[in-house]
Formats: structure tokens, C-alpha cells, sequence
């Protein structure tokens, strides 16, 4: 008895190790600083890779850690940045998370000059619950000043199927951007 009892214990501790929830995202190599509205924005998007694994009521938070000067001394401060939305019910798709530079943000008038002399990095929480393991689940993420790309917009990555009754996701498409800088645009 005590033999079986040591197999099923043992058995369930490695079932335990093994099969925890995993988030199954996927984020953008680069953040970028966009045109947005009348102003800019910091993005980045992420998208779930894995078919038939929707996470569903997913949350977001965003914080900045940056060097501030306080009385000649470099010190590291934390903010966190508003996003144009922080929450949505399920992520079928991909998500671009959006912090519009406004009067608010940390980033008002920043160069990438700026954010290099800042060590500026930004760290990402998503927080969703999977239907699939009935659990909630949780990814990070940062992103430092050399990953946050200046003048560039991302491309769609999704399209219409042929017969137009699907939408395409098209991962391949995660980190690819238009450089505003070579286009002319500002």
C-alpha cells in the first residue's frame, strides 16, 4: 500500500511541475515611438501563438523605470504609464498596446538621446485567464531604450481571408514595422 502510495505522490508531483499554464504569447522585438492621434505614442503589440488557446478577461500593466537627477544625485524612479486601454475580454487576435505621450507621461519631449542618458526600460505584466487549464496565467516582459525605435509604425499582421468569412493572423508579420524616418514622414 505504501508503495502505491509513493508512486501516486510522486506522480502527481511531477504532473504538477510539468503541466502548469503557460500564457503561449508572443511579443514584438521593439517598442515604438508613433504618430498616434495629434501626438505620438509608445507601442508594441503581442499576439498568442498557439491555435485554440484564447485567454480571455487579459489585463496589462506597463511601468517605466528611468534615472532622474534629485538634488545631483541620479536616482531610479518607477511610473506607471497609462495605456489607451489596459483590459480586454478575450485576445483572439493580436493587441497594440498604446501609451499616448501627453502631458502626463514620463516621456513628453524625450529623444532617443534622452532615454539612453535615462537607462530608461519599460517592463510588461500580462494577466489572462485560460479557459484551457481553468487557471489564470501571466507573461513578462521589457523592453530597454535600444529596443524603442523612433519614427516607425506597424504594419497590419492580419488580413480578410479569400472567401472573406475568416481574418488571418499573420504572426510573421509581429515585428515588422515602416520606417517613417526613410519614408519622409514625421
Amino acid at each position: 500500500m505504501s508503495g502505491f502510495l509513493s508512486f501516486a505522490l510522486a506522480t502527481g508531483l511531477i504532473f504538477g511541475r510539468f503541466a502548469r499554464p503557460h500564457s503561449f504569447l508572443i511579443f514584438s522585438d521593439l517598442a515604438l515611438i508613433s504618430p498616434y492621434k495629434d501626438m505620438t505614442a509608445l507601442m508594441f503589440r503581442f499576439a498568442p501563438y498557439k491555435d485554440n488557446h484564447t485567454l480571455t478577461d487579459v489585463q496589462i500593466r506597463v511601468n517605466v523605470g528611468l534615472k532622474v537627477q534629485m538634488d545631483g544625485n541620479a536616482e531610479y524612479r518607477y511610473y506607471d504609464l497609462t495605456l489607451e486601454r489596459n483590459k480586454v475580454e478575450s485576445l483572439p487576435m493580436n493587441w497594440t498596446v498604446v501609451h499616448p505621450i501627453d502631458s502626463q507621461s514620463p516621456f513628453l519631449g524625450f529623444s532617443r538621446e534622452d532615454m539612453q542618458a535615462a537607462d530608461v526600460e519599460l517592463y510588461v505584466l500580462i494577466r489572462g485567464f485560460d479557459d484551457v487549464y481553468s487557471n489564470f496565467v501571466q507573461q513578462r516582459t521589457s523592453y530597454t531604450y535600444d529596443e524603442i525605435k523612433f519614427n516607425g509604425k506597424f504594419v497590419p499582421m492580419y488580413r480578410e481571408s479569400e472567401d472573406g468569412k475568416t481574418t488571418i493572423l499573420e504572426l510573421h508579420k509581429l515585428n515588422t514595422y515602416e520606417d517613417l524616418t526613410t519614408l519622409g514622414k514625421n
